[in-house]
C-alpha cells in the first residue's frame, strides 16, 4: 500500500486531463517514462563548458534522429536538445559540476548514461568549467509492447477499461507491483501499451474506481459537443458500473490476465527487447457488488472517506472508491467489488482534507465478500507533534552557527495510504518531516499515532550519532507515538567523528567499473530492514571508485554487484543470497578505511 501519495497526484491530474481533453481512441499512453519535456525558458547561468556525443539504437547501432537528450544536476533539468539527423546532440553553456545524463525517444526505453541496463541508475559525468566531453553516446533500448483485448461478461469488446501494465519492484525493501504503462481500451475492446523495458509484466483491467472518472470526464466532454451520456449513444453507466438504482448490483471485479481476480493467479507476460507480445485477451468477471456504511466519530462536519486497496496491484489499478460523511459522520459507498480494503477518513492537512489544519486520521480493515457490510466504525485520532533539539558532538570541527540546514525526517514504519506525511516548519502538511530552527530546536507536526522512525539529514560536515526521547537512546528503533501524546523532549546528537569506506571496483584486468552497486551491510540481521543505518548503497564513478560514509561503527560485509535492482539491497532474501560471496570489513568510531573490490562473480 506504499506509494499511494504519488497516486493520488496522479490521479487528481488525470481526472482534471479526462475533462479537459478527450483522448485519441486506441492510443493508451506507452510505458517506459515516455514524457514531453521542454526546453527550460527561465535565465540560467551561463558556463564554458560543452557535453557532446550520439544517440543510437542499442540494436542496431543505428543513429536516433530527434530523440530527446537532457542533462540535469541535483535533479534539476539544466539544459535540454534534440539530435540531429546523425543523432548527434551538442550541449553549451554549462557549468562546472556533476551532471545526469538522460536521452529519450518515443517506442525506445528511456537511457541514463552510464547504466548497465534499462531502469538501473547511470553514472553522472563530473564536469570542469571550460571542459568539453564529447564521447557521450547514449543507447537506446527498443522498447516491447503488449497488445490484447478487453471483453466483457459475453465475450464482447468492453471499451473504455482502464489497462494497467506492472512490474515487481522494490520499495522500502519490499517486492511490490508497480505501474509500468497503461491506457484504456477502445471501442473495439483493443488495448496497446508500449514503450516497455525487458522484463517479466501482469496485465489487469478495471471497469470501475478509476476508470469511472475517466469514463465521467469523457462523458461531460461529449455532452458538451453534443454526444450521448456515456459518449456511444447507449445506455448509460460508466463501464459497466451498474446504475445507482439496480435493485441486484453488480460490476466488474478488476481483473488480471488471463481472467483472474487474484494477482496469485495472475499469468507473467515475459517482454524482450522491441518485442511485440499480442493476443493478451481477457474478460472482466461480473461480481456482486457491495454497499460499505457507518460512522466516522470525531469529525467536525463532513469528511471524505476512501476505500482503497489492501494489495498493491489494486490500488495502481484505480480501484480506490471515495464517499463523503456527511455532518452526522454517516457514510456509504456503493458498488464495492469483492476485495481486502482499509478504510480511510481524514480531517485536516492534506488535499483530500477538510475542516481546519489539525490532521485527524481514522482507519478501519473491511473484508468485502459481495454482501453490503453495515455499522462501519472509524474514530478520527488526533496527529501528534514531535519536538526537541540537536547538539554537535566535536572533535574539532566548529560547531553551526545555523542549525536550519539540518532536516528532520520522521517516517512511518508501516505508511498508511493517502494518511501518511508529516508537516514541520519550513514544510507543509504532507511533508515528512521540517527543519530546525537557527538554533537547533526543531518541531514536527502531523505525525500519525503507530511506530516512527526518526532520521536527520541536510549537513554534509555532520552525521548522526545517536537520538534519545526522555534519555532512552531510540536511534536504531522505532518509537510508539500515541494520539493525544506529544514528545517533546528528542535529543538528537550529530558528530564530526564519521565512518567511511571509500576505494575503487576493477575487474580482473584491473580495469576500472564505472556504475557497479557497492552495498555495505551488518553482519547483524537485526539490522536488515527499511531506514536501518546499516546498509548502505552507493554507484560507482566514472573511474570506478565509490564512498560510503555514515555507517555506525560495527562489523559488516560489502560486495560490489551489477546483478541488483534499485532498492534490492534492503530486501533481507538478497542480503542472505549476496553474504557467502561479500567481504568482511570492520568500522571503529570516525575510522576511514580504503578497501578496493573486485566485481562479484
Amino acid at each position: 500500500m506504499r506509494g499511494i501519495t504519488t497516486f493520488l497526484a496522479l490521479f487528481s491530474l488525470t481526472i482534471a486531463s479526462a475533462v479537459a481533453q478527450q483522448p485519441p481512441s486506441g492510443q493508451p499512453q506507452g510505458g517506459g517514462g515516455q514524457r514531453p519535456a521542454r526546453d527550460t525558458a527561465q535565465a540560467q547561468p551561463q558556463g564554458t563548458a560543452v557535453i557532446a556525443g550520439r544517440v543510437v539504437a542499442a540494436d542496431t547501432g543505428r543513429p536516433i534522429k530527434r530523440a530527446r537528450v537532457m542533462v540535469s544536476a541535483g535533479g534539476r533539468q539544466a539544459r535540454a536538445t534534440t539530435t540531429d539527423e546523425q543523432g548527434r546532440f551538442r550541449i553549451t553553456d554549462l557549468m562546472g559540476g556533476s551532471y545526469t545524463i538522460t536521452a529519450s525517444r518515443t517506442g525506445f526505453v528511456d537511457a541514463v548514461y552510464g547504466q548497465r541496463r534499462p531502469l538501473q541508475p547511470g553514472t553522472a559525468i563530473q564536469l570542469a568549467d571550460g571542459q568539453q566531453i564529447a564521447t557521450i553516446d547514449l543507447r537506446l533500448v527498443r522498447g516491447g509492447v503488449i497488445t490484447g483485448r478487453v471483453l466483457d461478461e459475453d465475450g464482447e469488446p468492453l471499451a473504455r477499461a482502464l489497462v494497467t501494465v506492472q512490474r515487481y519492484q522494490y520499495i522500502r525493501g519490499e517486492r511490490q507491483l508497480s505501474a509500468a504503462g497503461g491506457g484504456q481500451s477502445d471501442d473495439r475492446g483493443q488495448y496497446r501499451v508500449f514503450g516497455l523495458p525487458p522484463g517479466e509484466y501482469y496485465v489487469s483491467a478495471d471497469a470501475g474506481g478509476l476508470a469511472q472518472a475517466f469514463g465521467r470526464g469523457l462523458q461531460q466532454l461529449a455532452g458538451a459537443i453534443g454526444g450521448g451520456p456515456d459518449g456511444r449513444g447507449g445506455r448509460a453507466g460508466f463501464f459497466g458500473a451498474p446504475p445507482p438504482d439496480d435493485p441486484e448490483p453488480v460490476g466488474y471485479a478488476p481483473t488480471y490476465y488471463p481472467g483472474v481476480v487474484s494477482t496469485a493467479e495472475a499469468t507473467k507476460i515475459t517482454v524482450g527487447a522491441g518485442q511485440e507480445v499480442s493476443g493478451m485477451d481477457f474478460q472482466v468477471q461480473l461480481v456482486a457488488t457491495a454497499t460499505i456504511s457507518g460512522i466516522v466519530v470525531g469529525a467536525d462536519g463532513g469528511v471524505p472517506v476512501l476505500l482503497v486497496p489492501q494489495d498493491g496491484g489494486g490500488m495502481l489499478r484505480g480501484q480506490i472508491l471515495r464517499g463523503s460523511a456527511r455532518a452526522d459522520g454517516v457514510f456509504s459507498i456503493a458498488n464495492v467489488p469483492p476485495g481486502r480494503y482499509t478504510a480511510i477518513a481524514r480531517s485536516g492537512g492534506g488535499i483530500f482534507a477538510s475542516g481546519g489544519d489539525t490532521l485527524r486520521v481514522g482507519t478501519q480493515s473491511i473484508n468485502v465478500a459481495g454482501q453490503n457490510i453495515a455499522g462501519v466504525t472509524i474514530a478520527l485520532q488526533p496527529a501528534v507533534t514531535l519536538s526537541g533539539n540537536i547538539t554537535i558532538e566535536s572533535s574539532g570541527t566548529p560547531a553551526p552557527t545555523d542549525y536550519s540546514s539540518f532536516r528532520i525526517d520522521v517516517p512511518d514504519q508501516d505508511p498508511l495510504p493517502f494518511a501518511g506525511g508529516s508537516g514541520g516548519r519550513g514544510g507543509g502538511p504532507n511533508a515528512s518531516g521540517g527543519r530546525a530552527d537557527t538554533n537547533g530546536a526543531f518541531t514536527v507536526l502531523n505525525l500519525l499515532p503507530g511506530r516512527h522512525y526518526v532520521r536527520v539529514s541536510g549537513n554534509g560536515l555532520w552525521t548522526l550519532k545517536s537520538v534519545s526521547v526522555a534519555g532512552r537512546d531510540v536511534t536504531d528503533e522505532a518509537i510508539e507515538l500515541r494520539s493525544g501524546h506529544d514528545v517533546d523532549n528528542v535529543t538528537i546528537v550529530m558528530t564530526d567523528r564519521s565512518t567511511e569506506i571509500s576505494g575503487a571496483v576493477r575487474d580482473a584486468t584491473g580495469t576500472d567499473v564505472a556504475a557497479m552497486a557497492v552495498i555495505a551491510f551488518s553482519i547483524d540481521q537485526q539490522q536488515w530492514q527499511p531506514h536501518s543505518r546499516s546498509i548502505q548503497a552507493v554507484r560507482t564513478g566514472q573511474d570506478g571508485t565509490y564512498r560510503l560514509r555514515g555507517l555506525p561503527p560495527g562489523d559488516y560485509r560489502i560486495i560490489a554487484t551489477e546483478d541488483v535492482e534499485q532498492g534490492e539491497w534492503l530486501d533481507p532474501a538478497f542480503l542472505e543470497r549476496v553474504l557467502p560471496s561479500s567481504e568482511k570489513i570492520s568500522l571503529t568510531d570516525g575510522e576511514k578505511k580504503t578497501h578496493d573490490l573486485k566485481p562479484a562473480g
